[in-house]
């Protein structure tokens, strides 16, 4: 997963400041890397589909921020894939499909490590009332 932020990072930094520039000779290898880090990606987010948030629904444990983690995933798969097609098509819409790629991303970036953060926060308050009921009968 690392190594899919950071090759989109570069990415996003190396690209042509316009239409007529050259891009970057790394570009393609660049490509080549981030879409099979995207292809990993997506095997580990099949497997977090089929058993994290199965066990998470059949415990009915519905947290607002898995909602929204398994939206953005859903959201940049599918702009990954319209990024295949030629833009020209979305630029009539007036929709950039690659900065809505980008943003969707630089999101998932941050609720990642916060669907953590909000779990060990519960478990550490959990584990403190437990402690402090014991102590004071």
């Amino acid at each position: 997963m690392l190594a899919l932020v950071i090759t989109g990072i570069i990415l996003k930094w190396m690209a042509p400041a316009t239409e007529d520039d050259f891009p970057h000779p790394l570009n393609g290898l660049l490509r080549e890397l981030h879409g099979l880090s995207a292809a990993l990606g997506l095997m580990i987010f099949g497997y977090m589909l089929a058993d994290h948030v199965q066990k998470k629904l059949a415990k009915h444990k519905h947290y607002w921020d898995g909602y929204v983690h398994l939206s953005l995933w859903l959201l940049l798969i599918a702009s990954g894939l319209l990024l295949y097609y030629p833009q020209e098509i979305f630029e009539d819409l007036g929709l950039s499909v690659s900065a809505l790629h980008w943003y969707l991303g630089l999101f998932l970036c941050g609720l990642f490590p916060l669907h953590f953060w909000r779990k060990n926060i519960k478990r550490q308050w959990l584990k403190y009332r437990f402690n402090s009921q014991q102590t004071n009968p």
